[in-house]
């Protein structure tokens, strides 16, 4: 199970925000927003990673590039120039 690390200004977060399990990302106890378990983003064929919920299909908000995600035009915060996430097996 991959596990998804928030970045910092000085490297990445101490625990994961995320793990990834079946192709979904599902929030850890060290979330800001909590644990849930209900997946909040799925990882498509395309290397891009969509929103989950309600109103059916939605843009993508993050893609990959090496070992981390970056936010898309479709993110909520708009894109980003430097990764908001790491991630680790």
């Amino acid at each position: 199970m991959s596990k998804v690390y928030r970045t910092k200004d000085a490297g990445m977060a101490d625990a994961p925000d995320y793990v990834i399990r079946d192709g979904r990302l599902y929030r850890t106890v060290h979330h800001p927003a909590g644990w849930s378990d209900a997946a909040d983003f799925e990882i498509r064929s395309d290397g891009k990673i969509y929103a989950l919920g309600e109103g059916g299909e939605h843009a993508p908000v993050y893609e990959f590039r090496e070992i981390m995600l970056y936010r898309t035009a479709s993110h909520p915060d708009g894109p980003g120039t430097h990764p908001d996430y790491y991630i680790f097996d």
